[in-house]
């Protein structure tokens, strides 16, 4: 998904990048980051795929499924 479509899902579903810094523990700007993929935090996208109903792989499948490759290598 593209941080625009990840940010539309999030208002969809009422939650706010704010109530997910608050509930992983990390600034609001660093959850941004994540969804924009500047950064990258396992724990902050498998909350962010939580909030809007979808497997983190779904979300992020450039990232997940390069690594699960490279474990299989």
């Amino acid at each position: 998904m593209t941080p625009l479509e990840i940010k539309i899902e999030l208002m969809k579903a009422g939650i706010s990048q704010a109530d997910i810094a608050r509930d992983c523990g990390v600034s609001r700007s660093q959850v941004n980051r994540v969804i924009g993929n500047q950064c990258v935090s396992d724990h902050v996208r498998r909350a962010v795929a939580a909030a809007i109903g979808k497997c983190v792989e779904n979300v992020w499948p450039e990232y997940y499924q390069r690594n699960r490759d490279s474990q299989c290598a």
